[in-house]
């Protein structure tokens, strides 16, 4: 039996249990998560991959379509660009935020995406800097605000831009220039509460791609809820509510080894 990391011939029928993850992820909207419990990522079709990063991506992609009209699709963690190619690794963050700010040397462009993120929620409780407004730099709120959109490109599998596209089409939960804005939480409190909740019920960490998705989960709930005037539940109980749908198995298992663990202890 072939495994699921390696790459079938050209030749090969798609399996149909594929062909179904594939036309799910090929449709309007978010993508589908993943080949199979082995592919974690979203998949995406992708229009090729760029120099350098042929041998990385090569064990996550498959072949899909049709036998007239042939496709690609990319289920690993890379990061798929604008033009559907396969062309870098995830954001490290906490240093490439201030970085993808200031590469936003066009006027127009630097607006629109400060008011955009400001709009839809990711300066949550803040509001742009007067230095990002007037083009004089940048400071702490404009930093964490462009922080959550590359957490959210990271997890979704793709480099901003493209993402950002799709945001600018959401709704927006604050008014450009003022008015009511959603507070949602940091990530640094949000991995605060998911670590200790991981612990507590999967006895282990989250991997970097589970916390980052778990953050963005819990993110766009609080943006959901607010922009339907509903509270948003207890940074705790948000925490636990995630983790439960990490990794059930071992969730299951680590609620039977301590059950195993109180009926000895018990009978001693």
């Amino acid at each position: 039996m072939a495994k699921d990391n390696e790459k079938p011939a050209e030749t090969t029928p798609v399996d149909p249990a594929l062909q179904q993850i594939i036309a799910e992820a090929s449709g309007a909207g978010p993508a589908g998560s993943g080949f199979g419990s082995d592919f974690p990522y979203p998949v995406r079709p992708i229009s090729g991959v760029a120099k350098g990063y042929d041998s990385i991506a090569q064990a996550d992609m498959r072949l899909g379509g049709s036998v007239d009209r042939p496709r690609q699709f990319y289920g690993g963690h890379l990061l798929v660009n604008e033009k559907g190619v396969v062309s870098r690794a995830p954001y490290d963050v906490t240093k490439e935020a201030r970085v993808e700010l200031f590469k936003l040397t066009d006027d127009v462009m630097r607006s629109n995406v400060i008011n955009i993120l400001h709009s839809r929620g990711f300066y949550g409780d803040r509001k742009p800097s007067r230095r990002a407004i007037l083009g004089t730099g940048f400071d702490a709120e404009d930093i964490d605000a462009m922080e959550s959109l590359l957490y959210t490109a990271n997890s979704r599998g793709s480099t901003w831009e493209p993402l950002f596209a799709e945001i600018t089409l959401m709704p927006s939960v604050a008014a450009v220039g003022g008015g009511r804005s959603v507070r949602v939480s940091s990530p640094e409190d949000l991995g605060t509460y998911l670590r200790e909740e991981s612990f507590r019920q999967l006895g282990r960490n989250l991997s970097r791609q589970e916390l980052q998705q778990a953050i963005l989960s819990i993110q766009n709930q609080q943006r959901q809820r607010a922009a339907s005037n509903m509270d948003a539940p207890s940074l705790g109980v948000a925490a636990q509510e995630t983790v439960a749908g990490v990794d059930p198995d071992r969730r299951a298992a680590m609620g039977i080894g301590r059950a195993l663990e109180a009926l000895f202890s018990g009978g001693g």
